[in-house]
């Protein structure tokens, strides 16, 4: 996935026009890369977009609520945004590495990102239930 495929993805589905703004802003702060998270401010965001900051964490809630978006808070008060797109059943193989997973996604990202490095990488795909559980402290 790259930040073109997110923005398809954004303007694809049903999301407001206020949460698909705020998702290419956050998307255009994520290293694409790299797969490092973003952590703009409110205030960034809201001054990138045009919108209000309370609108700006209603759009935000919004992604993440639709998982379009994974929002971690830090020990700052800050917090770190990862873009995701979820995947349509019909679709998953065209949108989503060559297994058809955002599994297959990172390991193909990873590797064309450290080709030539033998590191194995090891990804835990966590349940909704853990994430909810996690979201929820």
């Amino acid at each position: 996935m790259n930040q073109f495929d997110y923005q398809r993805a954004l303007f694809a589905s049903e999301l407001t026009t206020n949460a698909r703004i705020t998702g290419c802003v956050i998307g255009s702060h994520f290293n694409w890369k790299t797969w490092d998270y973003s952590f703009p401010s409110n205030k960034t965001i809201a001054k990138e977009s045009g919108l209000s900051i309370r609108s700006v964490v209603r759009a935000k809630n919004e992604l993440v609520a639709n998982g379009y978006l994974v929002s971690v808070r830090r020990f700052n008060d800050s917090n770190t945004y990862t873009p995701l797109c979820p995947v349509p059943n019909d679709t998953q193989s065209s949108w989503h590495g060559t297994g058809g997973t955002l599994i297959d996604t990172l390991k193909d990202t990873l590797k064309d990102t450290k080709e030539g490095s033998n590191e194995p990488f090891d990804f835990k795909i966590i349940s909704q239930e853990d994430k909810e559980r996690l979201m929820s402290w």
